[in-house]
């Protein structure tokens, strides 16, 4: 009898760890979600500001000095869409592609990882996330070849890509910052994937 109380006891402890733990669980993946859909709210707002900009009245030459438009902290130097999986975000500038001091702005927004001013010609990268709930460049995966990727810059200019090469790498290829060709204008899509151990990169260049 003694015996089968203690049992009764010990699965009491059990089913009462697993209950914490399950609200706990429910309890993150709320925040995480909540934090997730303001995240979202904002960058949709600082996007709306950008495109209120009137760049009528910016010299284009200096445009970017003259455009003071942030994100937590991270200066907004453009503008990054793609019509097909319904994507628009800011593209912040983080001075430093360090992959720690990286961490933060990522969680923000689209980052310029290497490369040119947003439209230079060359090739201009840009990171994000791959969010489970489809998110920055969570639905990146989607995309084929033949999409269109549309960036805007600080002068109000609107340029649409085609994308002509999609591919899975090494987190330490290097090759896919460089640039086909320095008179055309490219733009490289990265964002993790297979648990974060390699990267899906999306290559387009100018229409």
């Amino acid at each position: 009898m003694k015996k089968n109380n203690v049992e009764i006891k010990i699965y009491k402890v059990i089913f009462i760890v697993l209950l914490i733990a399950l609200v706990v669980v429910i309890g993150l993946l709320i925040y995480k979600y909540g934090s997730s859909q303001l995240n979202e709210k904002q960058s949709q707002e600082v996007v709306e500001a950008f495109s209120n900009i009137d760049f009528s009245k910016i010299d284009g030459e200096s445009g970017e000095n003259q455009i003071d438009l942030e994100f937590n902290g991270y200066k907004v130097i453009g503008i990054v869409k793609i019509p097909k999986i319904n994507l628009e975000y800011p593209i912040l500038e983080i001075g430093d592609i360090d992959p720690e001091s990286a961490k933060a702005p990522m969680k923000k927004s689209i980052i310029k990882y290497w490369g040119e001013n947003v439209n230079d010609y060359g090739n201009l990268s840009i990171a994000g996330h791959n969010n489970k709930d489809g998110t920055m460049f969570g639905k990146t995966k989607k995309l084929e070849k033949g999409d269109i990727v549309e960036l805007t810059d600080l002068t109000g200019t609107t340029i649409q890509y085609s994308i002509y090469d999609i591919f899975v790498t090494d987190p330490n290829d290097v090759s896919i910052l460089l640039p086909k060709d320095e008179k055309v204008r490219e733009v490289t899509l990265i964002t993790c994937t297979n648990g974060n151990k390699e990267r899906l990169i999306l290559k387009a260049k100018e229409i």
